[in-house]
């Protein structure tokens, strides 16, 4: 497959991460990155095809958004990975393409040569069977040659629901027993959601993975797609007008790709103008209308004191200010506590070493630009 002229490489963090996998202590790593910054693009891109190169075994599965379980996920990668290696094959499956129904390898059952499961059935704890089932894939896997290497991408996600603890311990147990066979990147866009995965004592993988960060891109990613934007349209775009460009979108690569695209379909629109259309069709699109009116109204002034750069949500300069908004006394710390947590659920906020924020960047500038403030008082649900 020829290389994609829109992909910036990261060649030294890649091999970076490839040797602490293969040849450091630690069996696996945790990456995290804020959405839309180049994650997936990363692992897909960068990382499976320099593990490729070198005769790893590369199975990637994404946890976010997909309409099966993370067990149902899980089966089908490695089931579809071990039949495209047993014919030479070297196709990557998405998640996004699961068939309802997947035709097992073996009879975990107990019943016929083969078994048939409906990924979509697969709710709730699973089966025993399924699981024992999962540790025998992960076994043939890691018989491949060199050490097989994980990518679980969005990996928090096995953290919301009780049901999938089950599958979290089995995971646990089966990468510990082949610790020298397996290797594993877990990815995330939530630190405190891979908080509750690998940092807290009660943790299921507590001490499991060292700890990395995706580097933010700097110039030399602009100027790369400068370049390829000129090679495409034969126009070139100035880098004195797009560095700012990309610092003003939050240096996403996905938000300046798609000013690029923007500028490609419409060459007359300026810089600014291209910008103010990106970030409507992201509102739009991630429907923050509807996210915010969701929101009761001791939420969204919470949300909106965050989005204006204050970090300490129970200090008492912070809760004046969700006060203001609200046009009332500051509420308690432990008021403000409770507006966090549901924005925690809906992936709107996240803390850092350095404090709390929005957890998107496009979200937090929508709710700036946009004025939207709570109405004066809290009667609704908390």
């Amino acid at each position: 497959m020829p290389p994609d002229p829109w992909h910036f490489p990261r060649p030294e963090f890649t091999e970076q991460v490839l040797s602490s996998l293969t040849q450091g202590p630690a069996q696996a790593l945790t990456l995290f990155a804020p959405r839309r910054t180049g994650k997936t693009e990363f692992l897909l891109k960068d990382l499976a095809p320099l593990a490729g190169e070198r005769e790893h075994p590369v199975i990637y599965a994404s946890f976010w958004q997909t309409p099966f379980s993370p067990l149902g996920v899980l089966l089908y990668e490695l089931e579809t990975w071990l039949a495209r290696a047993s014919v030479g094959g070297r196709v990557r499956s998405a998640a996004t393409a699961l068939a309802p129904k997947l035709r097992l390898s073996a009879a975990p059952f107990g019943v016929g040569v083969e078994a048939e499961v409906d990924l979509s059935a697969l709710g709730g704890r699973p089966p025993d069977a399924l699981l024992l089932h999962l540790d025998g894939l992960l076994e043939r896997v890691s018989r491949r040659g060199r050490p097989a290497i994980l990518l679980l991408d969005e990996v928090q996600e096995l953290a919301r629901r009780p049901e999938n603890e089950a599958l979290v311990a089995a995971l646990r147990t089966s990468l510990d027993r082949r610790s020298d066979r397996l290797r594993v990147v877990f990815t995330g866009s939530s630190r405190k959601g891979l908080g509750a995965m690998f940092s807290a004592r009660s943790a299921p993988f507590f001490h499991f993975a060292s700890q990395i960060e995706l580097p933010v891109l700097g110039d030399g990613f602009v100027h790369h797609l400068i370049e390829a934007f000129r090679a495409a349209s034969g126009r070139a775009l100035s880098p004195a007008e797009m560095l700012p460009a990309f610092e003003g979108m939050g240096r996403s690569p996905f938000v300046f790709r798609t000013l690029l695209d923007v500028l490609l379909h419409d060459p007359a629109l300026p810089v600014q103008a291209a910008m103010e259309e990106v970030r409507g069709r992201i509102a739009a699109s991630l429907d923050y209308s509807r996210v915010w009116l969701s929101l009761s109204p001791l939420q969204r002034a919470t949300a909106g004191v965050l989005a204006t750069d204050l970090d300490r949500p129970f200090s008492k300069q912070f809760r004046a200010a969700v006060g203001e908004r609200l046009q009332e006394s500051p509420p308690s710390a432990a008021r403000i506590q409770g507006a966090l947590r549901r924005l925690v659920r809906l992936d709107l906020a996240d803390v850092t070493a350095n404090g709390w924020m929005l957890a998107d960047p496009e979200f937090a500038a929508w709710v700036r630009e946009t004025g939207l403030e709570a109405p004066p008082g809290t009667s609704e649900p908390e």
